[in-house]
């Protein structure tokens, strides 16, 4: 969505194919978000586009001329902040003059706001992938440390989640599901701080405005996808175990609560006196309206993008 904002910031004329995205469109006004392509509809659809770009192989569905991988680019696999390389993006392999933003285009709708529950820890203990998550017990072990400082801690999880994860309540706290991102994300803006794995409801807490503990295997991990917008920390185990596959099995088993509790700390007295979480309220405005430059037609920066960019199998010059 960084990379979104900022083509259309320049004029260019964006459309977005994701479920995610689609569910929360509300969220950001001003972009033409459809529901994810399926194959039997991708040809006629993507066929009305000049270009068409993916983050990901994996990502790719239909056939299209032009059609781009970031993946592919040096620029996309640097180990750096995910945000930071968005913007890379733009500048160095779109060819966007300055202004770029690393604003990706989130307005809260007016009807999600609400007063913040400053001591409220939302917890998240589920990933993707099982191997990216710490250890349930740890959770709780940090929930009850939390507890006994003050905090209001919160487990969240995915509806199909609920029942592995039943037990929260017998512990004394809160478990929360939504099945819709737009639902989800109307709750995370009340929340003080976020803990979990290294997941994408961490990124979304951030652009929120919510400081975020992120969890993470590695190192290389924790700074290429901690959150990148509110105040955050991405932690990692300390590195005493020598190879990549060694440290992913054995990261949350190394990385100890007190860690983890220590980090909630740090970020909330960065945050005390910001216009975030545990801060006074809020006081920023909404980003400025898409729109181009003037005296930029979206043709002549179209075909700027169309010139820089490699075809479908070449590396970044």
């Amino acid at each position: 969505m960084v990379v979104a904002n900022n083509l259309a910031r320049h004029g260019v004329d964006v459309t977005l194919y994701s479920d995610h995205l689609h569910d929360m469109r509300n969220w950001f006004p001003g972009f033409r978000i459809e529901p994810a392509l399926r194959p039997p509809q991708a040809p006629a659809e993507l066929a009305r586009h000049d270009i068409v770009l993916h983050a990901y192989e994996s990502d790719v569905v239909g056939d299209h001329p032009r059609c781009w991988v970031m993946d592919r680019w040096p620029t996309y696999r640097q180990v750096k902040p995910m945000v930071d390389i968005q913007l890379e993006i733009c500048r160095e392999c779109l060819g966007l003059p300055d202004p770029l933003t690393r604003e990706n285009g989130l307005v809260p709708p007016v009807d999600a706001g609400g007063d913040k529950v400053r001591n409220r820890v939302v917890i998240h203990p589920t990933a993707s992938d099982r191997q990216k998550q710490w250890l349930p017990r740890r959770f709780r072990e940090l929930a009850q440390v939390l507890h006994g400082q003050g905090y209001e801690p919160c487990f969240v999880v995915e509806p199909n989640e609920r029942a592995e994860w039943a037990w929260v309540e017998k512990q004394g706290f809160p478990l929360v599901s939504y099945a819709a991102l737009d639902d989800l994300a109307r709750w995370l803006t009340k929340a003080g701080v976020f803990v979990g794995n290294d997941s994408g409801i961490a990124h979304l807490a951030s652009n929120l405005g919510v400081p975020a503990v992120s969890l993470a295997m590695r190192p290389r991990i924790a700074r290429r996808w901690a959150p990148g917008w509110a105040p955050s920390l991405a932690i990692t185990p300390p590195p005493v175990m020598p190879g990549r596959w060694l440290r992913e099995l054995s990261w949350k088993y190394l990385l100890s609560v007190r860690k983890v509790e220590r980090a909630v700390e740090a970020l909330r007295r960065r945050v005390m006196n910001t216009p975030l979480a545990f801060g006074a309220d809020f006081a920023g405005g909404p980003p400025a309206p898409l729109g181009r430059p003037a005296n930029t037609p979206a043709s002549t920066m179209l075909s700027t993008i169309t010139d820089r960019l490699p075809g479908p199998h070449q590396p970044t010059p």
